[in-house]
């Protein structure tokens, strides 16, 4: 009897791993609630490995997006995906990412993806019209977000890079230098702070808080090696301080 009940429980749990390892992605998919501003296009493949043609959040599109599910991590309650998404011939990010989950955290590790940096200039609001030009490469060690009653950042470690920095503005082609900035946290927010050594004599900090509501602060105060072409759009930035300095928010 016993030795029954043993073949009786391999049976099973073999069924079990067998329906999990051939259930289809689109049926996950389309079970779950998405938010009004997200929509998935195209899904094929397994839940432990995806294909998802686009994803589309507001107005950026993410395309070839695919992942690859760990099992051994369904037996310690924290989910593991291997994310990879984008082509450098396809518009729109590109790069890859391993993100984990629990029902107290998501963490992300070994990010390093690749924006143009015109989606990023779209969803802030400039106190001119520009196009950016290049790309921002974000690198990222680690980023923890608890969660709850609202989402925290509790770890971040990583940085930012405008590659080829540039916008169009003023109908001229203005080259930018070199512009980086650190991610950390501060005080529940995922913090990007600009390093202050760089052509426009700008220091800011960006802040990206639950449900990804941005903000940030900053001044611009115009040196030796500041673009010429940009010295007439300065008026669009309001009154210079006694330092010399304009203020910028977002």
């Amino acid at each position: 009897m016993k030795k029954y009940f043993a073949y009786t429980g391999i049976f099973l749990v073999a069924y079990l791993v067998f329906v999990l390892a051939t259930l289809p992605a689109q049926f996950v998919v389309s079970k779950l609630t998405l938010p009004k501003n997200v929509g998935i296009y195209g899904v094929s493949g397994t839940i432990w490995q995806t294909n998802i043609e686009q994803v589309v959040i507001t107005n950026t599109q993410i395309q070839k997006v695919n992942s690859s599910l760990s099992f051994w991590s369904l037996f310690t309650l924290s989910p593991q995906v291997d994310l990879t998404f984008g082509d450098a011939m396809l518009p729109g990010p590109e790069g890859k990412l391993t993100l984990t989950a629990s029902t107290s955290e998501l963490m992300l590790n070994d990010v390093d993806v690749l924006i143009p940096a015109n989606t990023i200039a779209q969803q802030i609001a400039l106190p001119l019209p520009v196009t950016a030009k290049g790309n921002v490469e974000m690198q990222l060690a680690a980023l923890a977000i608890s969660l709850g009653d609202s989402m925290q950042c509790t770890q971040a470690s990583g940085q930012l890079n405008w590659l080829r920095a540039g916008v169009i503005a003023l109908e001229q082609n203005i080259k930018l230098g070199k512009l980086a900035a650190d991610i950390g946290c501060e005080q529940g927010a995922i913090a990007v702070n600009l390093e202050p050594k760089n052509d426009l004599g700008l220091t800011f900090s960006a802040y990206i808080r639950d449900k990804g509501k941005i903000s940030g602060q900053g001044h611009l105060k115009p040196g030796a090696k500041f673009p010429e072409q940009l010295k007439s759009a300065l008026p669009f930035l309001g009154k210079a301080d006694n330092q010399g300095r304009y203020r910028i928010n977002i």
